[in-house]
C-alpha cells in the first residue's frame, strides 16, 4: 500500500493513500462526522467533520478505519491543534508500543 502523506495527531496516525485499495467485501457508508478515537478517562475525541465516506471491510484489523475526504475534513481534539485533511483517501491506525520485558504490545493512550 503506497501512501503520500502522513498525519499524526496525537496517539492516531493517518495515512493519504496514493489509491484506494481494491476490497471486495467493502461497505460504503456516507458520513459527516467520524469519531476516529475515544479517550478512555477523559472523555476527548479525534473528531473528523465533513463530506466523509466510511469503507467498512471485515478484513481491516482492530482500530484502523478507511475512510475517504470528498472535498476537506478538518480532525480536532481538545489537547491537539486542529489538521485539515485534504480530497482523498486515508488510513487511520492506531499508535501501539511494545514492552519486551512482558513482550505484549499494547495500544497507547492519549
Amino acid at each position: 500500500m503506497n501512501f503520500e502523506k502522513i498525519y499524526r495527531h496525537g496517539d492516531v496516525l493517518i495515512y493519504k493513500l496514493a489509491e484506494r485499495p481494491a476490497e471486495q467485501d467493502a461497505n460504503e457508508v456516507p458520513a459527516q462526522e467520524l469519531v476516529l478515537e475515544l479517550g478512555e478517562v477523559t472523555g476527548h475525541a479525534h473528531r473528523l467533520r465533513g463530506n466523509l465516506l466510511l469503507v467498512e471491510s471485515a478484513r481491516r484489523v482492530e482500530r484502523e478505519m478507511l475512510f475517504e475526504v470528498a472535498d476537506r475534513a478538518v480532525l480536532t481534539h481538545e489537547e491537539h491543534d486542529t489538521i485539515v485533511l485534504e480530497k482523498g483517501i486515508y488510513l487511520k491506525v492506531s499508535q501501539v508500543e511494545y514492552n519486551p520485558f512482558v513482550d505484549m504490545i499494547t495500544y497507547v493512550r492519549d
